[in-house]
């Protein structure tokens, strides 16, 4: 909800449109917003300014965003207004510190979460460098194998009647083509790596969905990304908390400043419970998804008057969590990489080259 106390429905990730700033810019806006917050100077002028010095797409986002606000809109109906070029979590983390009367703090948060794809990414295509470099020098070989190895060596297996005679006749026959399909699969390769390196960079990753789908493939991500938004949803709800925001609002604002629409849906149930008048522990028996510590901490925490504190402490857990996984794949992820993809790939060589000599030897003992 925004400040004039309207709910601010935030669709699904799946079906947002693709944000056309990047990641960096969506981080170096969250910077520069929250730096005029901080500094109190009034949000239209200063993005006016801060817009002109700013250059490409972010330039022109920061710009609209404060000529939006100098006619009189609200920063989240600026941002609202913005959505084809702005994610719409963004606009959610927004509304929630606005509610709270601590926009500064809860911009903090975002920080943290776009930090952390950016430095995932980097880790990511950093991580497939050598993987690609001995995937590359192996089909170079085998490029080298099928025009000029199989046709030399595809007779004399013949003549011993070799059951990979006719394997490498099949490889001999495939050089012929190779002028096609040779260039065709690396650039395949190329392009796609291209279109998912691009597509990752886009700030719409800030949505653990987004993420997920992007990243999907790195080995304890997925973990990551729950403790990271579930750090995100106990920071967000412990500012409204803190502000006197009722519980059923914050659970829910919370739930769409975290990004994550299963939490969302969840925490509408649970607000509608307890608009009912239902016990809490009944309420968050609604929410399956939600960590079980953060759940019974929720409950304790409102049962004893510390439910702030204890917002604050799993906060914490869950973001030190999520540290300690991104340095662990950091760590290992490289070595994963390697082992699987570039050792597959050797192995895969090695069976290709090493079974017909072998079937060769064997036809040669029985004669």
């Amino acid at each position: 909800m925004d400040a004039c106390g309207r709910r601010f429905e935030v669709a699904a990730p799946a079906s947002q449109p693709k944000s056309t700033i990047s990641l960096d810019d969506l981080a170096a806006l969250n910077d520069e917003i929250a730096a005029l917050v901080r500094a109190g100077v009034p949000l239209e002028s200063g993005l006016l300014g801060l817009g002109a010095d700013l250059p490409g797409r972010l330039g022109r986002t920061v710009e609209s965003l404060g000529q939006r606000m100098s006619r009189g809109q609200t920063l989240v109906e600026a941002l609202e207004a913005e959505r084809p070029h702005l994610p719409r979590l963004y606009a959610a983390v927004v509304a929630a510190g606005v509610r709270s009367g601590r926009l500064g703090a809860a911009l903090e948060g975002l920080a943290i979460t776009a930090r952390q794809m950016i430095e995932l990414r980097a880790m990511a295509g950093a991580a497939l460098v050598y993987p690609l470099i001995v995937v590359s020098l192996a089909y170079a070989l085998w490029i080298g194998f099928v025009l000029w190895i199989a046709p030399a060596v595809e007779p004399g297996y013949r003549s011993f009647e070799a059951p990979s005679a006719d394997w490498l006749r099949r490889f001999a026959e495939s050089g012929a083509t190779v002028a096609y399909w040779g260039p065709a699969i690396p650039l395949a390769v190329l392009i796609a790596l291209a279109v998912w390196w691009r597509q990752s960079g886009q700030a719409l990753t800030v949505h653990s969905q987004s993420a997920g789908r992007f990243f999907g493939w790195v080995p304890g991500l997925r973990r990551l990304l729950f403790w990271s938004q579930a750090g995100a949803f106990a920071d967000v709800m412990a500012l409204l908390i803190e502000q006197e925001v009722p519980f059923d609002e914050a659970i829910v604002l919370a739930a769409e400043a975290s990004g994550g629409s299963k939490l969302c849906d969840e925490a509408q149930r649970v607000a509608g419970a307890v608009r009912e008048g239902r016990a809490l522990g009944d309420c968050l028996a609604l929410a399956p998804s939600f960590p079980p510590l953060l759940a019974w901490l929720i409950q304790t925490g409102q049962q004893r008057g510390t439910l702030a504190l204890a917002l604050r402490h799993s906060a914490e857990t869950y973001r030190q969590r999520a540290r300690q996984r991104g340095d662990a794949t950091r760590l290992f992820l490289p070595i994963v990489l390697t082992a699987v993809v570039g050792g597959g790939t050797v192995l895969l060589y090695a069976v290709l080259l090493f079974w017909p000599w072998i079937s060769l030897l064997n036809s040669i003992s029985e004669w």
